[in-house]
């Protein structure tokens, strides 16, 4: 498959495509063609705290070693039943996404439910990094 970074995409293609592949568990593929190497990606807050209720959030994961442990560790402990992604708004350096999230937790078989929205910095037409918001408290209440 070609990349879509050789082609004249704009920032938000390049986003879509991103998750994209990341839902369709081709994780090596996505950091590989849309990610730059020092990507830096937080969920939630820089926050230690909520890494004792989320083991992914509060804390930066860096590079590709960062972004295949978080997505590891998060699709290991919850199945995606919905992730829609309702709108983007590009920013010049940077790709704002808005949606709403359906997990299920593989364990306790409760569900975490939440709108999202998530930065994406980028350089390039590469994800340099960025943020993902959610209802933090939902996601740990699954896990319980």
């Amino acid at each position: 498959m070609t990349s879509i970074i050789d082609t004249a995409a704009s920032n938000t293609d390049v986003v879509k495509a991103f998750f994209a592949a990341t839902y369709a568990a081709e994780y090596d593929r996505a950091f590989a063609d849309y990610a730059r190497p020092e990507f830096t990606w937080t969920v939630s807050s820089a926050d230690e705290r909520l890494r004792a209720a989320i083991p992914w959030a509060g804390y930066p994961h860096v590079g590709r070693d960062g972004y295949i442990n978080l997505t590891k560790m998060l699709f290991s402990e919850f199945e995606p039943l919905s992730f829609e992604t309702e709108r983007y708004f590009d920013a010049g350096d940077a790709v704002f996404a808005q949606g709403h999230f359906v997990f299920r937790h593989r364990v306790t078989g409760k569900i975490a439910e939440t709108d999202w929205l998530a930065r994406f910095d980028m350089r390039d037409r590469r994800i340099a990094g960025g943020q993902f918001y959610e209802n933090t408290y939902a996601v740990a209440t699954a896990r319980s």
